[in-house]
């Protein structure tokens, strides 16, 4: 016993050693937005009618760098993500706040091992994933498919058919590999199942039963991103498999986009099909132009349409207008959005109009 206490001392110790030593290597940072929408709808639902307020976002960015001890690189860090929506008065997670309390203390927590070009990570919400969409040309921190979600159904998060991003778990605990191919960065990321609330416990410990942590079953991710070796081109392809249980369909994410620069205009376009366990496939097709008026000034349009691929669906389409304006240490932008047949039905139809000031520290 006195053996085994002293070894783990030696081990304590040299992390605390490690840490000291290698204090001026670790980084603080920080961002924070803050929004005001205001909305209409004419749907034939209990949030019918017209509704604006205030949103924001802060987020706190802790991170290190340094060697291993056989010379490869090594970075960890995590985030603490507060969203306005996060519960604050309730300590205990229950069903209704657990996803906002996991959310907040599970953002891009990892440990990257460099080997050159080769990166190894483990960890959530790090790898690069596919929730961004490319017609977003303004630099707004709200993508044109989120200004309207909840507007007739209140948080249900039905509302917007548009999927965002496609089938993903990379905000889920897994282990990964990124290769930097040069022209572009390719990535396979595998998660064993669940959400980040379910996969992790304490450290030391189970914490929580094997049913809460067996939620889910395995998913698997490929993405490569990058130029392609052209000049001003930002590509991306993307697919995921996530198994399902029983007679269910495995689950399928696909995306492919794009957006290229050529002087003062970039054009973008992008295709996302998202398949459920149930076999229904939601696809979600944009297109969008941006003109930078000057080095601080950019405005930008688009076009986007999704719908179920069933007999007789739908289809949900909208048009954007935004607008971004570099201010130095604050970006200001201003979106304005007009969507017919939100989530495939018919007549329920919405404006919304966005403001965001968005600064990193």
């Amino acid at each position: 016993m006195k053996k085994h206490l002293l070894a783990t001392s030696a081990i304590v110790g040299s992390l605390f050693a490690f840490a000291g030593q290698a204090s001026a290597q670790t980084t603080i940072t920080a961002d924070m937005h803050l929004t005001y929408f205001a909305t209409s709808n004419d749907a034939s639902t209990a949030n019918a009618g017209s509704y604006r307020g205030f949103g924001k976002e802060t987020q706190l960015n802790i991170r290190h760098a340094g060697k291993l001890a056989n010379g490869a690189g090594y970075v960890a860090g995590f985030s603490i993500e507060h969203d306005g929506n996060d519960r604050t008065a309730q300590t205990t997670p229950t069903a209704a706040n657990q996803s906002d309390l996991s959310g907040m203390f599970n953002e891009n927590v990892y440990m990257d091992f460099i080997f050159g070009n080769t990166t190894l990570t483990v960890g959530a919400d790090h790898i690069q994933n596919p929730d961004f969409t490319y017609t977003n040309l303004a630099g707004l921190r709200a993508d044109p498919e989120d200004i309207l979600d909840g507007t007739i159904n209140d948080n249900t998060g039905a509302d917007n058919l548009y999927p965002g991003s496609a089938t993903s778990r990379y905000g889920t605990y897994g282990a990964g590999i990124v290769q930097n191919l040069g022209m572009a960065r390719a990535s396979y990321w595998y998660t064993p199942g669940g959400t980040p609330s379910a996969e992790t416990g304490a450290a030391l410990s189970p914490a929580m039963t094997q049913a809460t942590r067996d939620a889910g079953e395995s998913g698997h991710e490929f993405m490569i991103r990058g130029d392609m070796g052209v000049k001003g081109l930002d590509a991306t392809l993307f697919y995921s498999t996530q198994d399902s249980e029983g007679p269910a369909k495995d689950a399928i994410g696909r995306m492919v986009g794009a957006k290229y620069n050529f002087g003062s205009i970039t054009v973008a376009a992008e295709l996302k099909r998202n398949t459920a366990a149930t076999a229904i496939t939601t696809e979600g097709k944009s297109g969008a132009i941006g003109y930078a008026i000057n080095k601080d000034t950019t405005i930008a349009i688009g076009m986007m349409e999704a719908e179920r691929k069933q007999p007789g669906a739908i289809a949900e389409e909208t048009k954007f207008l935004q607008v971004g304006y570099n201010l130095g240490p604050v970006v200001a932008g201003l979106a304005y959005v007009d969507s017919d047949n939100l989530n495939g039905t018919t007549g329920a139809n919405a404006k919304g109009l966005y403001f965001q000031l968005s600064s990193a520290f």
